[in-house]
């Protein structure tokens, strides 16, 4: 097995890790926004098939309220509640472009056919050429969002979704540093 790539995080005490608008239990409380940011940040630069670790530095020494276990948990939840959101958003989102992109492709038809009526009823004419034309481009404009987000934003959010379900499944070390000097 692949040595693990390791996250380090730097707080005062295990308390810190967590959001200060959460008021539940450590293990289920929300990260600090912060936190997630600068984890994600540097999960996202780790190699795809690498474990992932998470050092958790504590500079004041012992936090008698979040344990190591503890403190593992609540990173797992919280990653785990995330991708689940994602994955629910992924989802809505596949649902919502194919529905876009049959719109796009029923203006795309309807367009084509008012362009091939209209070549038959001026055929050779600077008219025929600029409404054909522009009856091409419209119906690609029709096309762009659902295309856009089938095929770039899904990716991105696929990506994203892969991060979070990694960052659901690493280990938390706790190194506490002892009082300050």
């Amino acid at each position: 097995m692949a040595n693990p790539y390791r996250i380090e995080v730097q707080v005062e005490s295990l308390d810190s890790l967590y959001s200060a608008l959460d008021p539940s239990p450590f293990r289920q409380r929300d990260l600090d926004p912060r936190a997630v940011e600068h984890i994600v940040q540097w999960a996202s630069d780790a190699p795809p098939k690498v474990p992932l670790e998470l050092q958790v530095r504590v500079s004041h020494g012992d936090d008698p309220e979040a344990t190591e276990a503890e403190t593992q948990q609540a990173v797992r939840n919280f990653f785990s509640y995330e991708a689940g959101i994602l994955q629910r958003q992924h989802q809505r989102n596949r649902v919502r472009t194919f529905r876009w992109l049959s719109v796009g492709i029923s203006i795309m038809t309807v367009l084509l056919a008012v362009h091939s009526g209209v070549s038959r009823l001026y055929p050779d004419s600077l008219f025929n050429d600029i409404v054909g034309e522009a009856f091409v481009i419209a119906g690609w404009v029709a096309l762009w969002v659902p295309m856009e987000r089938l095929v770039f934003d899904g990716w991105l959010l696929k990506d994203k979704l892969h991060l979070y379900r990694r960052l659901s499944d690493l280990t938390v070390d706790v190194v506490r540093d002892g009082p300050p000097a």
